[in-house]
């Protein structure tokens, strides 16, 4: 029969081996590598998920015309769906899940190709709304490159390229697993990869770069100066930030 002191002693120590496992779900080792090599880039993506986050309130002017036009309410939800992919892209990227963050950044670009979408053809929005089962069925990501951007054009081209190479990373395939070979074999944890991280901050700020250019598309008549002078100074960070890191044929994709 346990005394009093030890029932204590054994609940303290449950309590500290969860603690070290919360712990461990955030690879201080890592977190302060990837900070170090790439200080700008850190500060500008989370300068850039704070502006996101500010920004949906514009929502509460606009409410007024959502149900006149269905394209606003669907933008903003596929920009809040951004913003909360890139926060978590974020939170892979620091802690080395490399693969995760292209998983994540797939997800956000056919949000972004939907966004498009809905801008050009606003009437497609109820329907994403009213029946989302069928509107997939009938618009895949295909049918909306095809839609979206000349067929055979660089543009589609290159948005058909950058889809590949993410869907290497959301279905089984070698090159999903790649990341976590060495010379020693298959790894058991992450490590910090400048490479796959560049690869990774490049797919965040296109993320956030093109997320707000769909966004302002349709959100503009509600930006206050100040607003748009935020917004711009930050995006040309941001696009530098594309430029640097994304190695897509970023320069085609507008």
């Amino acid at each position: 029969m346990e005394k009093e002191g030890q029932v204590v002693k054994s609940s303290n120590s449950r309590s500290e081996k969860l603690r070290k496992r919360e712990t461990d779900l955030i690879n201080m080792h890592i977190v302060n590598f990837t900070q170090k090599v790439f200080p700008d880039e850190t500060k500008f993506m989370l300068a850039s998920t704070n502006l996101m986050r500010r920004v949906t309130g514009i929502s509460k002017d606009a409410i007024k015309e959502f149900s006149v036009k269905p394209n606003l309410p669907a933008v903003m939800n596929l920009f809040a769906r951004n913003r909360e992919l890139v926060h978590f892209s974020i939170i892979c990227l620091m802690n080395g899940g490399y693969a995760p963050t292209k998983i994540l950044s797939r997800v956000a670009l056919e949000n972004i190709l939907c966004m498009r979408l809905f801008n050009e053809k606003p009437d497609l929005a109820k329907e994403w709304s009213d029946n989302p089962e069928q509107f997939r069925k009938k618009w895949t990501p295909k049918k909306i490159r095809n839609v979206l951007f000349p067929r055979a054009s660089s543009l589609q081209e290159a948005y058909t390229e950058f889809y590949s190479k993410l869907c290497d990373y959301t279905h089984p395939s070698f090159k999903g697993w790649s990341e976590q070979i060495s010379e020693k074999g298959i790894l058991w944890r992450p490590i910090f990869n400048p490479d796959y991280a560049s690869q990774c901050i490049g797919l965040i700020f296109f993320t956030i770069v093109q997320s707000f250019k769909q966004f302002i598309d349709s959100f503009k008549k509600w930006f206050t100066p100040k607003l748009v002078k935020e917004i711009s100074g930050l995006l040309t960070e941001d696009s530098q930030m594309v430029r640097r890191h994304f190695q897509v044929r970023a320069d085609q994709i507008q």
